[in-house]
């Protein structure tokens, strides 16, 4: 790769292709960068490159950093030299992408293409290239990631590597994690996760999907949010299929009632509450000892759980929780966590069962977000939110205004809760689950927006909302921007919470 500023970074210290920080570090991109990106990209293909600056989201925590590609500032005519094959940069276009990173908190960028077939593993050029670059967009951008991609497609696959200066240290790309319309969620890492232990007990899925849909499972990873009767049931269809690792988040511990729809549990979980998050755990390790499993006892949005999720390929929303679905939807906005919500529900009156319902939410970075469907009981979200303190006083409140003969429900309103059982919840789980592996693989999406079907109903009775995103919504300003974004959060974890615990497989 070439530029039109090769003298000055020829005079700099190359780099030697083996960056010196440790540092985990993802890229993220979605619908419809992604498109956008790989269009630009290829543009010339199959013999001549092409390239596009990049603003990027981050996340950095002791030791990872998640960048998500929020917006592509591709050329315009006569910033690249289209009479060359390879890619030259004129100075303009670079002013011009250091100018607009004053205008804004996000890291900077540079993705470009090497011919088909060509291993994207950067050349002294490209050395050169990202030494003047870190410095240059330094200057414009500082104590911001500088981040550089490079893309080729080889024999049909789409490859990519890529590196990041950050806090002086130069850190390679770990991990890719690609959501496009036509080949579902590409992870994409260096070494892929070894299958051989799985060659039998996998035989079914491979004569269905292939085997390299069964690499793609063994090398992804899946958030579980809620490890109750969806939760359980989603799991354990995950660790059966050879997902390579699941993240389990669940703030409660297991009791009697929950015995009819938990998967994996026994009576003496109950007896001794056993959290809900360490019991998903045990039983992963029971159905395959090789996953590694994550398991924690809290919530989204705390800051812990959003660490551990951000490391997830795709999550699954398995809770009844307001604050949950809440945060799930903003984790696919701005951290682009594709994910999938699912709820279930029993209606019926005089003993006779209407309503069976299975509800399934798609939530892609581009979709509407739970905001925009109309999702939210105001009420019973201000309710999870408050201290058992609060509660209580409210409830005091509303009892002393009954007495007094006054309306309670500005102070306190019973939510009924929702009635289901373990027939109805391990439906919801598995058919979930079913979903994201037909995203890891490649080999079947999501075909609706929001789903509702009714087990007791003629024919289901399924219907497909689909709803699209308001233009005015927070939604639509801040896809991708990760923490640079935090101000525009759709919620934040209360601080009496209490403080997750992980535990993970050693």
């Amino acid at each position: 790769m070439a530029t039109s500023t090769e003298l000055a970074a020829s005079r700099r210290p190359l780099i030697d292709g083996k960056p010196s920080g440790s540092l985990s570090v993802c890229v993220r991109v979605a619908e419809p960068e992604a498109s956008q990106l790989l269009s630009h990209l290829f543009v010339r293909y199959p013999s001549k490159e092409w390239a596009t600056f990049l603003r990027l989201g981050w996340r950095a925590t002791s030791d990872s950093l998640l960048l998500t590609i929020a917006e592509i500032d591709g050329p315009l005519d006569g910033d690249l030299n289209s009479a060359v094959s390879h890619v030259a940069i004129d100075e303009k276009y670079s002013l011009r992408a250091a100018l607009r990173a004053e205008s804004h908190s996000l890291a900077v960028g540079i993705a470009h293409s090497h011919p088909e077939n060509c291993k994207p593993l950067a050349s002294r050029i490209d050395d050169e290239m990202d030494s003047y670059y870190s410095a240059y967009f330094g200057q414009f951008a500082p104590h911001r990631p500088y981040v550089s991609l490079i893309a080729s497609r080889i024999d049909g696959r789409l490859r990519l590597t890529g590196r990041v200066f950050w806090e002086a240290s130069w850190h390679h790309v770990s991990h890719f994690v690609v959501q496009t319309d036509a080949h579902g969620i590409i992870v994409e890492r260096p070494a892929d996760a070894p299958v051989g232990a799985w060659r039998e007990r996998s035989a079914r899925l491979r004569s269905a999907f292939g085997d390299e849909a069964e690499r793609r499972l063994r090398s992804a990873t899946v958030g579980v949010l809620g490890a109750g009767g969806t939760g359980s049931a989603a799991i354990e269809v995950l660790a059966r299929a050879g997902v390579g690792r699941l993240i389990v988040v669940d703030p409660d511990h297991l009791d009697e009632s929950n015995l009819e729809r938990v998967h994996g549990s026994v009576p003496a979980d109950a007896r001794e509450q056993t959290p809900k998050a360490l019991l998903a755990k045990r039983h992963i390790e029971a159905i395959d000892p090789e996953c590694r499993v994550q398991a924690i006892t809290g919530a989204l949005p705390q800051v812990d759980v959003v660490n551990a999720l951000t490391q997830a390929d795709v999550a699954i929303g398995c809770t009844d929780q307001q604050h949950g679905r809440v945060a799930l939807s903003d984790m696919a906005v701005r951290y682009l966590l594709p994910a999938i919500d699912c709820g279930v529900g029993l209606e019926g009156k005089s003993g006779v069962v209407r309503g069976q319902i299975v509800q399934l939410v798609r939530f892609h970075p581009a979709d509407a977000c739970v905001l925009c469907r109309d999702m939210l009981n105001p009420q019973q979200l201000a309710r999870e939110l408050m201290s058992d303190e609060e509660r209580h006083a409210r409830r005091t409140a509303a009892q002393a205004a009954r007495s007094r003969g006054e309306n309670a429900n500005p102070y306190w309103q019973d939510i009924p809760q929702l009635n289901t059982v373990g027939y109805l919840t391990t439906v919801a789980g598995a058919l979930a689950a079913a979903y994201v592996i037909g995203w890891l693989t490649g080999r079947f999406d999501a075909p609706f927006s929001r789903l509702q079907l009714n087990l007791v109903a003629r024919e289901f009775d399924v219907t497909n909302n689909e709803q699209q995103a308001r233009k005015a919504c927070v939604c639509r300003r801040v896809r991708g921007w990760a923490d640079q974004a935090i101000a525009d959060a759709m919620i934040s974890a209360p601080r009496h919470w209490p403080s997750p615990t992980s535990y993970s497989t050693n």
